[in-house]
């Protein structure tokens, strides 16, 4: 008679600022794994809380607000910690008592994750130093500095380095997630998780998310973005955007949604 695997706590770490999707994405990943019982019941293998500086509505920077159940100090015993990114990160780095309280938080978790710029934060602490790390293709001059001892991993979609986990930006947290996930709990618990939250899954932690290109063109000056589906050929439908920053003929960025 097979045990069940026990229940896993994720936390989360909101502060002003935090991209919604650097959340919401790794969530609904660990959210949707869950185990059938003989009843037919489903059993979450994960559960997800919030929390921030201190409890109370925190602000993302896309607009909507998110409620931190608990402050940091507060907050019950928890396995996983995950650390977004956003606009917000500017101002957290220079916040030095979030960042001790951040410190205090990756300390008490088993394995600390971070998204995008996410990074950036958890450098600033200096629980990255001597160790190989990613974040946001957009924002890596940024971001490294931030670290100067981090062995920061520009190729990569994702790092796994056993109890630390980076990831670049938005939908690769995602990835990262779930890479997390088939460790944790074995590749037949990951599986339900991609179609539960309709992405096309990207498996090589080596994945540029961010592609610079160039060409010269005939078009005046201009500036706009090019959406466009990519099909994951697995389930023969588009799963995922590209968007494209063109100004005067030449792509500027590149990025994967």
């Amino acid at each position: 008679m097979s045990t069940a695997p026990p229940l896993q706590r994720v936390a989360v770490a909101l502060f002003e600022g935090f991209t919604v999707l650097d959340v919401y994405g790794p969530v609904q990943a660990f959210a949707s794994c869950r185990t059938v019982q003989p009843d037919g019941t489903r059993r979450p293998l994960f559960e997800v809380f919030s929390m921030a500086s201190e409890a109370g509505k925190v602000k993302a920077g896309e607009g909507p607000a998110s409620w931190a159940e608990w402050s940091f100090e507060k907050a019950p015993d928890y396995d996983i910690l995950l650390i977004p990114g956003g606009f917000g990160s500017r101002k957290a780095v220079a916040d030095q008592t979030f960042l001790e309280r951040l410190a205090a938080a990756s300390r008490r978790a088993r394995i600390t994750t971070t998204v995008c710029t996410g990074s950036a934060l958890l450098a600033r602490t200096g629980l990255l130093d001597g160790r190989p790390a990613t974040s946001n293709k957009i924002a890596w001059d940024w971001v490294t500095q931030q670290g100067p001892r981090v062995l920061w991993k520009r190729k990569a979609r994702w790092v796994d380095d056993g109890n630390v986990l980076t990831s670049s930006g938005v939908s690769a947290g995602i990835d990262m997630a779930l890479s997390l996930i088939a460790r944790l709990q074995g590749r037949d618990e990951h599986r339900h998780a991609p179609g539960a939250v309709d992405v096309g899954r990207q498996r090589d932690a080596q994945s540029q998310t961010i592609a610079q290109h160039q060409f010269r063109g005939q078009q005046r000056a201009r500036s706009f973005e090019v959406f466009l589906n990519v099909a994951d050929d697995r389930i023969g439908r588009p799963s995922f955007r590209i968007v494209a920053g063109v100004v005067g003929g030449e792509v500027s960025r590149l990025l994967v949604l």
